[in-house]
């Protein structure tokens, strides 16, 4: 077996659990199970524009509010369908990443990491706060979304939503992997490697790097819808900037440069807080884990806990590999 045919066992293995395992679980883990898949598109929506192109986003819960307040207002306050309301609030993320994009196009490392943080700011302060446009935020009344149906089939159960909240993390994985493996990751990383040689190649590093910023807006985005009516309330606390804060630092700590940390992300962004619940210790404690874990991931594996364990795993298994594939000597035959 090679490290493709490996690789796709083990996505479909996985992919199996995710299906199977909460069927035999509570209400409220399978809750829990489809607020991880809209983290995983939120950590998704990271290795778009962290792994691929190397830029650094502090605001990725303020694209998230556009589409989750979009879906909120259109549906609750408009009696809008969610399924007319929610590729608008996409869209409208994807733009709004772009327009970041523009001031960004100049900028790395520190600065661009203090634009995003300004534009997160001016989301909590200003656009989601009472009073500047209540018609979006629903000033002190949060909008209450109702769940969709898909198909004829009813989205109220725990169950039925975790399916097509994973479902969609499944499509969209998928299509970032197809960019990734693709012309248009190879010209990404391209960018990502060296911006002057990309530029010497006669790539266009304006469109480019506005593409991944819209994308992964988009994303991001996508997710918030998801949220607004898994959970069925959208206020501004829930996207505020402390949360970008810990979904950086998780995306990193898994490895941005992985599509697979994805869902390893959202997992832990969800679930780590339910395991401290647990054991009876403050989810405050939350943010300092991730902490301690980004200096250590900074130190052990650079390259991110998920892009390291894969490469471990398909060096033990070649070595496995290989030496069962190794010729027997035949008996009775002298060297």
């Amino acid at each position: 077996m090679t490290g493709d045919r490996l690789r796709r066992a083990v996505v479909a293995l996985l992919v199996v659990v995710a299906v199977a395992a909460p069927a035999a679980t509570s209400d409220y883990v399978r809750a829990l199970s489809a607020d991880a898949m809209w983290s995983g598109l939120l950590v998704l929506s990271m290795v778009v524009l962290t792994g691929f192109v190397g830029q650094i986003s502090f605001c990725q819960y303020s694209f998230a509010a556009i589409g989750a307040f979009t879906v909120g207002s259109l549906v609750s306050g408009h009696h809008w369908s969610f399924w007319l309301a929610m590729p608008l609030g996409v869209a409208f993320a994807g733009l709004v990443g772009v327009l970041v994009g523009i001031p960004a196009l100049r900028l790395s490392g520190l600065f661009l990491a203090i634009l995003t943080v300004a534009v997160a700011l001016f989301f909590d302060n200003y656009l989601l706060a009472p009073g500047t446009w209540n018609s979006f935020s629903g000033g002190l009344s949060p909008w209450q979304p109702g769940r969709p149906a898909f198909l004829g089939l009813g989205l109220s159960g725990e169950y039925a939503f975790y399916l097509f909240s994973l479902a969609v993390f499944l499509v969209c994985t998928l299509l970032v992997w197809d960019l990734r493996t693709g012309k248009v990751g190879r010209v990404l990383r391209a960018i990502r490697g060296s911006e002057l040689a990309a530029s010497t190649m006669g790539l266009n590093l304006t469109a480019w790097k506005l593409t991944a910023f819209g994308l992964s807006a988009a994303i991001a985005g996508l997710a918030g819808a998801l949220s607004a009516v898994r959970i069925g309330s959208v206020s501004a606390p829930s996207y505020d900037f402390v949360h970008s804060i810990s979904l950086a630092a998780v995306a990193i700590v898994m490895g941005a440069g992985s599509v697979g940390s994805a869902a390893a992300g959202g997992v832990f962004l969800v679930f780590g807080r339910y395991v401290l619940q647990q054991l009876s210790i403050s989810s405050q404690y939350f943010n300092l884990i991730v902490g301690a874990g980004l200096v250590l991931q900074l130190v052990l594996t650079p390259q991110g806990l998920i892009p390291s364990m894969t490469q471990r795993l398909s060096t033990r298994f070649a070595r496995r590999t290989d030496g069962l594939a190794a010729p027997v000597p035949a008996e009775g035959v002298n060297a």
